[in-house]
């Protein structure tokens, strides 16, 4: 992984991959994370989502591609979510 200005924009394989966070309170309530692959043209498009629940607090993940991810990107993405939708008690 290379860094960039973006701190949500992340480098691996020859691929870019950028990081949208969004809230949803419509169908489920909620807080989420998406992995886009962006970058070379054409992209690939959304590649993992993940989603916290606050109704049930869990977090579900979601893969979104037929091709194969490195595991090094699925690893970063997962600690992201970890550190991004994971509540954090009496902080």
């Amino acid at each position: 992984m290379t860094a960039d200005d973006d701190q949500d924009r992340w480098h691996f394989d020859d691929r870019w991959y950028l990081v949208t966070a969004f809230s949803e309170v419509g169908s489920r309530d909620g807080f989420g994370l998406e992995l886009e692959d962006v970058a070379p043209s054409p992209g690939k498009g959304v590649v993992l989502s993940a989603f916290y629940d606050d109704s049930t607090s869990r977090i579900s993940i979601s893969s979104k591609t037929a091709h194969p991810l490195p595991l090094d990107l699925v690893e970063q993405f997962l600690e992201e979510v970890r550190i991004r939708t994971v509540p954090r008690s009496g902080l």
